[in-house]
Formats: C-alpha cells, structure tokens, sequence
C-alpha cells in the first residue's frame, strides 16, 4: 500500500503504558492521559506513531480491539494500558498553535505487521504546554485497553 495522507475528519490512535495514565485511586476508572503519552521516543527521529482507526470498519470499539490485535504482534498490550483516540484535524489544530505544521499519513507497516500504521510527521515534543493540549483536549476519547484486550476478530477493512 502507497503512503497517504490522512483526512482531518478521520482519528488517530496512540497506544498508552499504564505509567502515562491518571487512572481514579478508588475506582480505576481513567481520569486522562498524562502529557508524556505524547513524547518523542530518542530513536523516532521526529516522528510520533499511532494506527489509523478507519482503516478498520465496524464499531469504534471494534477497530481499537483491531489494532491492538495487530500491536499485540510486536508488543505487549495489557488490561493495564490504554488507547488515546484523537481526530486528525484537532491534533493538526493543537499542533499549529505552536508553529507545527505536521502531516499525519497512513503508512502501512509491514515490518511490524501493522497495516494501520499512522505517523504524525515534523513534529516535536519539547513544548510541554503542547503535550498538555495533545493529552486533555486533542487526543482526550480514551479507551481502557481492558475493554478491547482479547476480543477476537475477524477485523473487516474498510472497502
């Protein structure tokens, strides 16, 4: 599959540790996403990952059950962790107010197994007033991977 760009109205989403999420004390409940979700890792050289969550048709809980199936492959995904789901445009947005102008493409990873496999390009993660933006406004829809974790497939594409 060619790379391409990703359309504003679509959504990107960024698997989340257990370290980077405000989860209530008492209940477990997720509160939100700590800032540090959206850091730049020292060997991404400039870019941040995520999964294209329309690339997968049905439920939005069924795509995200989707890609951590295909992260699951080279990863650890646990009950514990979490799914930060922000749509493009607003993540564009957020990134523009501090001089960013990012391009998010799909491309599909197949190295990794990950035919949803999204980059958000010429970006940077030294603003901490950005990363603060990112996790409580343009990537706030956070689903507990404990709902997702284990459902099986299969995992229809969109036609």
């Amino acid at each position: 599959m060619a790379i391409s760009s990703l359309s504003d109205d679509h959504h990107v989403v960024r698997h989340v540790s257990y370290q980077q999420i405000d989860r209530d004390d008492v209940t477990g409940v997720i509160r939100g996403i700590f800032p540090q979700a959206f850091e730049l890792l020292p060997k991404d050289e400039g870019y941040l990952s995520a999964s294209w969550l329309e690339f997968f048709a049905g439920a939005r809980i069924c795509c995200v059950a989707a890609i951590a199936a295909y992260l699951a492959r080279t990863r650890n995904v646990t009950a514990k962790q979490a799914f930060a789901c922000g749509r493009v445009g607003d993540v564009k947005e957020a990134c523009s107010e501090y001089g960013l102008k990012i391009r998010v493409l799909h491309e599909p990873d197949d190295e990794y197994f990950n035919p949803a496999y999204a980059a958000i390009r010429r970006y940077q993660s030294d603003n901490h007033e950005l990363l603060d933006l990112l996790a409580s406004d343009a990537w706030s829809e956070v689903t507990d991977a404990k709902d997702v974790v284990g459902m099986v497939g299969p995992w229809p594409r969109r036609a």
